[in-house]
């Protein structure tokens, strides 16, 4: 009986959405060319994914510096909310905000987020947030920013490509 409940775990495990991310397991680093994310310089980002605090969690711990200052740190939290077929995920900046992502599209290889910021710094306000995580090969990724003002379309804010170091 044991043995079949394993089984049963185990198909239940493999069918899991969350199962095609773990391939993030590790360090990696990118840079940003000038004038994203709202700056002139070059930026460098690195992040270190694990299955933190458990393996149906996959925690991110992210920096990114340009020309030699920190511009921020991050922390965020991913998982698959199976009640509600949707990947979620919470991201603690440094500057004192929270984003609250919810997916609202996916692909094999991408899944895109809308964003709620907690709080609403002052200088967001009247704007819409969209993120995404994008897997072009099991060593390289892009993670990025939209931003829409008002009604109006979503365009790029910025986005990073990072490729595994480790």
């Amino acid at each position: 009986m044991q043995s079949l409940m394993r089984f049963f775990r185990g198909v239940v495990a493999a069918e899991s959405p969350f199962d095609r991310w773990r391939f993030l397991v590790g360090t990696w680093r990118g840079t940003t060319p000038g004038d994203q994310f709202g700056e002139t310089g070059e930026v460098a980002d690195a992040a270190v994914f694990s299955l933190e605090p458990g393996e149906r969690f996959l925690l991110t711990r992210g920096e990114a510096t340009c020309e030699g200052r920190v511009l921020n740190r991050s922390l965020a939290v991913m998982f698959y909310d199976k009640a509600a077929d949707r990947f979620r995920r919470e991201t603690f900046f440094s500057y004192g905000f929270v984003n609250r992502e919810t997916e609202y599209a996916r692909t094999d290889d991408e899944i895109r987020f809308d964003v709620v910021v907690e709080p609403r710094p002052k200088e967001f306000e009247g704007m819409r947030w969209r993120s995404f995580l994008r897997r072009f090969a099991d060593d390289e990724i892009a993670t990025g920013l939209e931003v829409a003002k008002g009604d109006g379309p979503f365009e790029s804010y910025g986005e990073v490509r990072l490729r595994r170091i480790a």
